[in-house]
């Protein structure tokens, strides 16, 4: 009964014992009965109780069954990225009181830490993740839900890959009917080089997406198709599927979406040498975000990468900008992004055994522990190279033996 649980959460918030509210009412057996559910109760006895505690019994009532479909709401806000309306519903759920009801306060929290995962509070997410976590009793839907949390979590900000895998390949969608998480398990496989099931849970999100008319997952997650498509070596370039996503995401006006789409063809278009087009889409994007986005970063990256390669800036203004991409990845706390800006200087002031050190004590072990297949093999590549050039085998040999193996074949040849 609904009434019952709004009486003892409205009597133990104003410090009162079963007692004191019943007295001159009813017994505190009665009390007790009336809160738990367990007996029939007069609608004149239910206004009395609610009038002692002060409260308007029916507009307690729909508040309360308002809240589940306002979590609800917020839930998909999240799943859609509407960042706006989310900040929107999150600050209207905060003035309800009865959020603190054990009814409310689990999905509360579990949707909170995803809130935070959006908006790129990483911080508030762990130690949401670190309270969940001690929760006993827990419903099928929250036990997986948290596997969801977690996945991204590792995804998005520890970049452990392989730990994000682990816990989203468990989610059981018997008990969990989001299959949003797809696209997460599509990110991960993706970061680990593994296109086939990259590719594969993409699609899977994809589907989910569009039933659900999601316009803004949709581009991201047919983006995230297109890369495994177009990192084929026989690919042909001229039949890139970017720029109609990027006409699409610049009709809805999703400036984010078109950032990324920009982002992500220029990364392509620089693996296919066309290093004019890919600069010119990289200004794009720093036209388009703020120095405060992650993208913005990476972005940055690939411009001043494109500007070395072409020749555009001299070595004073590429140094510039290399420290102010160090400095903007420091504050954003992006590690990943400051070893690329550290890489750059070094280049630019052609510290080349310093880049070379940093490269093999820094950045490869990272990647590496991270599981980002694409870039591991790449370094190890630039890495043999190096080391044989030097004429330092034993170092060279290190790397060269990843890549064998990495590459050998079981063939039971006689």
């Amino acid at each position: 009964m609904i009434q019952g649980k709004i009486i003892k959460f409205h009597r133990e918030l104003q410090g009162l014992k079963q007692t004191d509210l019943g007295k001159d009412i009813c017994s505190k057996t009665h009390i007790s009965k009336i809160e738990r559910g367990l007996t029939e109760v007069s609608k004149d006895t239910i206004e009395v109780l609610a009038k002692k505690l002060g409260i308007d019994m029916q507009a307690e009532i729909e508040t309360y069954l308002r809240l589940d479909l306002l979590l609800k709401e917020w839930h998909e806000s999240i799943i859609s990225k509407l960042h706006t309306k989310a900040k929107s519903l999150k600050k209207q759920l905060e003035d309800i009181v009865f959020l603190q009801i054990p009814d409310f306060y689990r999905s509360n929290t579990l949707i909170l830490a995803r809130y935070y995962l959006l908006i790129g509070e990483g911080t508030y997410a762990e130690s949401l993740i670190k309270e969940i976590d001690s929760w006993e009793n827990m419903t099928p839907y929250d036990t997986n839900m948290l596997l969801h949390i977690k996945g991204e979590f590792f995804l998005i900000y520890q970049k452990d890959y392989h730990k994000a895998i682990s816990y989203l390949k468990n989610i059981n969608p018997t008990y969990y009917n989001n299959p949003e998480y797809f696209y997460h398990l599509a990110a991960a496989h993706h970061n680990i080089d593994s296109r086939v099931l990259a590719y594969y849970y993409a699609n899977k999100a994809l589907d989910f997406f569009t039933k659900t008319h999601n316009f803004t997952r949709i581009i991201e997650t047919e983006m995230l198709m297109l890369i495994q498509i177009e990192q084929d070596e026989n690919f042909d370039n001229t039949k890139s599927g970017y720029p109609r996503l990027i006409e699409m995401a610049d009709s809805l006006g999703f400036d984010d979406q078109k950032a990324r789409l920009l982002h992500n063809f220029a990364y392509q278009q620089c693996r296919n040498g066309c290093y004019d087009k890919a600069f010119e889409n990289y200004s794009q994007v720093l036209k388009i975000l703020e120095p405060t986005n992650s993208q913005y970063l990476l972005s940055l990256e690939g411009y001043l990468n494109t500007s070395t390669k072409l020749g555009l800036l001299s070595q004073t203004e590429l140094l510039l900008i290399a420290k102010e991409g160090y400095s903007l990845a420091k504050k954003l706390k992006d590690t990943m992004c400051q070893h690329y800006f550290q890489l750059h200087i070094f280049k630019i002031q052609n510290h080349m055994e310093k880049y070379y050190h940093f490269l093999a004590t820094k950045i490869y072990p990272s990647f590496k522990m991270m599981g980002n297949g694409l870039a591991t093999e790449t370094y190890e590549f630039k890495l043999l190279d190096y080391y044989m050039e030097k004429g330092e085998v034993e170092l060279a040999n290190k790397f060269a033996l990843s890549i064998v193996e990495k590459y050998r074949k079981n063939n039971e040849l006689v």
